[in-house]
């Protein structure tokens, strides 16, 4: 396995949840390769360059591209799209890598398994969506009861200016801050949001409070669109149900349990939500990168009876805590 500092936040999430949801024998890791895990419904007209976990239906009539950057040899069988219920009818689909798993129907639409996969039916899928859902939200209130140690500096004196995010972690390299979503994505006064990191800081917690998301204001610059920052920010969207990022490209991991995300700009990273509404791309974090898959090549032990719910617990404990060795 790969030095553990490779690992972003989020992809250590996944592990825990995965290993723990799986019931199958040993499977590779390379969960940080999931860009898309919707609950409900996922409609999308371009590409998601990693794996897609929809837990309802495939609802986008178009044609769309999945799994695209997902690395070249990748097994036939390989669960890399996967749908809890039906495909409308429409468009082919072109599936790069892997197979599609599915627990309804295809309604006949043409999928192109341009690395060789197939259609696999798989009943166990409503299972594995609960638990992926209850360990969700559970996380997203886990890391929005971690403490500030970091803070956003806004536009002020009625001039327009940047939004920084000023981090600066503690011992563990995590910085975490808390801000409001109207603050900070509605601000007229915002023209850019800048992250600014200290030699300490390693990965980062954004906390985002308001249920309804109207990004209207600011492009992220700098920092935010870096490979690295991209796989090693999660913003936290833990009350949020509706998020419209209109056409802006938003950098870092989604993780958004209850929410709808309605966007035609770019998602440079994860995204976790109840639904997903999409004209634009998905990207894996580090896709340019020469080595970005960190669990390629590792194999995940058969979890032992009860061993589900030990590893959610354990996950949970390890991020409450924010434990360095996740990162160092």
């Amino acid at each position: 396995m790969k030095a553990a500092s490779s690992l972003t936040l989020f992809s250590m999430v996944l592990i825990a949840l995965f290993v723990g949801a799986s019931a199958s024998p040993a499977q590779t890791l390379d969960f940080q390769n999931y860009n898309a895990i919707i609950f409900n419904n996922l409609n999308t007209t371009s590409d998601i360059e990693g794996r897609t976990f929809v837990g309802n239906d495939f609802t986008g009539s178009n044609s769309a591209n999945l799994g695209n950057h997902l690395p070249n040899g990748l097994a036939t069988g390989d669960r890399s799209f996967v749908v809890g219920n039906n495909l409308v009818s429409g468009n082919p689909l072109n599936l790069q890598r892997g197979s599609l798993y599915i627990d309804g129907s295809t309604n006949g639409r043409i999928i192109n398994f341009n690395g060789g996969g197939s259609v696999v039916v798989d009943h166990g899928i409503d299972a594995q969506l609960s638990a992926i859902k209850d360990y969700s939200i559970s996380q997203s209130m886990a890391l929005q009861s971690l403490a500030a140690d970091s803070i956003v500096t806004l536009p002020s004196g009625g001039q327009p200016g940047p939004t920084k995010f000023m981090a600066t972690a503690g011992a563990d390299g995590v910085a975490v801050f808390h801000v409001n979503a109207a603050d900070i994505f509605s601000n007229s006064l915002g023209q850019q949001f800048e992250l600014i990191a200290d030699a300490q800081t390693t990965s980062v917690v954004i906390n985002v409070s308001g249920t309804s998301v109207n990004w209207t204001n600011g492009n992220m610059v700098g920092q935010f669109t870096s490979n690295y920052w991209q796989g090693n920010v999660m913003w936290n969207f833990y009350e949020a149900t509706t998020i419209n990022l209109n056409s802006f490209n938003f950098n870092g991991a989604i993780l958004a349990p209850e929410a709808s995300i309605t966007t035609r700009g770019n998602i440079d990273g994860l995204v976790v939500a109840n639904n997903l509404t999409t004209s634009a791309e998905v990207h894996l974090p580090d896709s340019n990168s020469a080595t970005p898959y960190a669990f390629d090549g590792y194999t995940a032990p058969v979890p032992e009876p009860g061993g589900a719910i030990f590893l959610v617990a354990a996950a949970g404990v390890i991020l409450i805590t924010r434990n360095r060795r996740l990162w160092v």
